[in-house]
């Protein structure tokens, strides 16, 4: 099993946007082979910074590459317009990970 995680560090008061924003996305990720689930994180913090993490789970990292390469994965980019930086975003990371255990 393979994991696409993304860290999304915001001001306090923005996590719930960036939740919304990802739990409606992903429809033509759910149907792609070997893709497995989606599930959203939210840091349980008192005041400050919000962090949010976006794991999505696929049976292998081949079938995360085909879903990146894959011409509805691109379209879906090319059709949103070029956004500057939320003023909220503190900080983003992408990372992969291998589930050996």
């Amino acid at each position: 099993m393979f994991y696409q995680v993304r860290r999304i560090v915001v001001k306090e008061g923005f996590s719930e946007q960036v939740v919304e924003n990802f739990a409606n996305r992903g429809g033509l990720m759910a149907q792609r082979p070997g893709y497995i689930g989606k599930q959203i994180l939210v840091k349980k913090v008192r005041r400050g910074e919000e962090e949010v993490m976006v794991m999505v789970q696929w049976e292998s990292e081949e079938d995360w590459k085909n879903w990146e390469k894959s011409p509805e994965h691109i379209a879906a980019h090319k059709s949103k317009p070029k956004a500057e930086k939320p003023e909220y975003l503190v900080e983003s990371s992408h990372d992969l990970y291998y589930v050996k255990g």
